[in-house]
């Protein structure tokens, strides 16, 4: 064989390799959904009062793991999902309250987003559904993040049947189906197109964000089987989410990728007051409340032959454990120049015990009272929803401190022995206010001033010692 030859036959075994080592590396699916209810889903109610049966959403739990103790890192979608996206604590980049990224704000664009790791590891990227942390400015587009896919809106809503805002890259989409259901189809078309390539995606459902609307089909299930009208669209919206999970669970079987793909399921705050009654139960509260309501959320994670099947963990995790967790799984080093606030999750299924993962937790931001059935009129507060007063919690093991600040001091709650926080214990353990107050003053000493929220409420979280 003369030396062409043998250098082409060597470059070719070399790619040979290469693709099969890619091809071994751990893809990553992070499904997100929309204020979907703690109790929302068959896989976390109370087995005597499911209101739904979700068995597609129960696989992921039953073929992996659920969490009882999941969190996100704030009672509302836009900074939730700054959290998530980046690993970080949004409050590192002034991200405090809800943003209208539709207008420009959101995360900047010199923040790295979970894609940008994978695509430099050489992953395809995919980020699908509601986006929700800016566009308009300077490197904040996701073509612009590491992401090579996109196909999704930028804001905190859109009609499901005909969205004026749904881009797929930069270019307007004019015609589509129910967004679950194209966003589905687009989540599916994106793994199949290239199955040696590892990918990376981010599936973020607006699903079951307002407005109510599902296939008329769905709405008639359900009427026909007695539900009021509201209840009948919220059913629908649920099996409408449920059977896309099936058809994506499927297609990682059918392409034999489901044993090499590692998924994150979860929500991205609390449930709505507007929902049938128990939607959020055990907790306390709904979505943009500090209230465990508003971000004690669904967590499960799937990954056959490394989590093993059906555990249930009592571990407090966290939405940016997601990235780091993720990073490991696909043993991509943590990047050295930027400090992630998620713990990896994988060592706690070595073991049946409890082990624990986060000291503590932390939330600062606002605090919209809300009232179980929606009745409430939120529009006549003194406030707008995105500029609500100052408030702030921490958790550590089975205490809650929380405060509220414009309705007075801080309350302590034992969560073991009252998760719903209906006995405030705080002055009988003076020691422990002391001790979390001084870490959540810790904490947040350092972090950023607001870019959109009002400085006097930041400041007032400043005072706290």
């Amino acid at each position: 064989m003369n030396t062409s030859l043998l250098k082409l036959s060597m470059l070719l075994a070399l790619t040979s390799l290469v693709a099969v080592a890619q091809s071994k590396q751990t893809n990553i699916l992070v499904i997100l959904t929309d204020d979907l209810g703690y109790s929302t889903t068959s896989a976390f109610a109370n087995q005597k009062n499911v209101r739904i049966e979700t068995p597609n959403i129960d696989r992921i739990a039953n073929e992996g793991a659920k969490f009882t103790n999941g969190y996100v890192t704030a009672n509302v979608c836009g900074p939730s999902r700054s959290g998530l996206l980046t690993g970080k604590y949004q409050q590192r980049f002034g991200v405090y309250a809800n943003l209208d990224t539709q207008k420009g704000p959101g995360v900047p664009g010199s923040e790295k987003v979970m894609h940008t790791y994978f695509k430099e590891a050489g992953y395809r990227t995919a980020a699908i559904g509601k986006w929700h942390i800016g566009t308009k400015q300077k490197g904040q587009h996701p073509l612009d993040r590491g992401i090579d896919t996109y196909y999704g809106f930028n804001s905190a809503q859109t009609d499901y049947f005909n969205s004026p805002i749904l881009f797929n890259g930069k270019e307007k989409v004019k015609k589509h189906d129910y967004l679950t259901f194209q966003f589905t189809e687009e989540a599916i078309k994106f793994i199949e197109q290239d199955k040696k390539t590892p990918f990376f995606m981010y599936l973020a459902y607006n699903a079951v964000h307002s407005p109510m609307q599902a296939p008329k089909a769905y709405i008639e299930k359900y009427s026909k089987q007695g539900f009021p009208g509201s209840e009948a669209k919220q059913m629908a919206m649920v099996e409408a989410l449920d059977e896309s999970i099936g058809k994506l669970l499927n297609t990682l079987e059918k392409n034999n990728l489901d044993k090499n793909t590692l998924i994150f399921f979860m929500s991205d705050n609390g449930g709505l007051p507007g929902w049938w009654i128990g939607n959020n139960a055990p907790w306390k509260g709904f979505k943009r409340e500090q209230w465990e309501g508003g971000y004690h959320v669904q967590f499960m994670m799937k990954w056959p032959g490394k989590i093993p099947a059906g555990q249930v963990r009592s571990e407090m995790v966290f939405s940016l454990d997601v990235l780091t967790t993720s990073l490991a799984a696909a043993n991509i080093e943590k990047p050295k120049n930027t400090a992630l606030d998620g713990k990896n999750i994988l060592p706690v299924f070595k073991s049946k015990k409890k082990k624990e993962i986060h000291e503590c937790l932390f939330w600062a931001g606002t605090h919209v009272a809300r009232k179980a059935g929606g009745k409430e009129n939120i529009k006549k507060l003194p406030y707008k929803k995105s500029d609500a007063p100052a408030a702030w919690s921490v958790r550590t093991g089975k205490w809650k401190l929380v405060q509220m600040m414009e309705y007075g001091n801080a309350k302590l709650y034992d969560l073991d022995k009252d998760p719903a926080e209906n006995n405030d214990v705080y002055k009988d353990n003076p020691k422990i206010v002391k001790q979390l107050s001084k870490e959540f003053a810790n904490w947040f000493k350092d972090l950023a001033e607001p870019f959109e929220w009002n400085k006097k409420y930041y400041n007032e979280l400043k005072q706290i010692q």
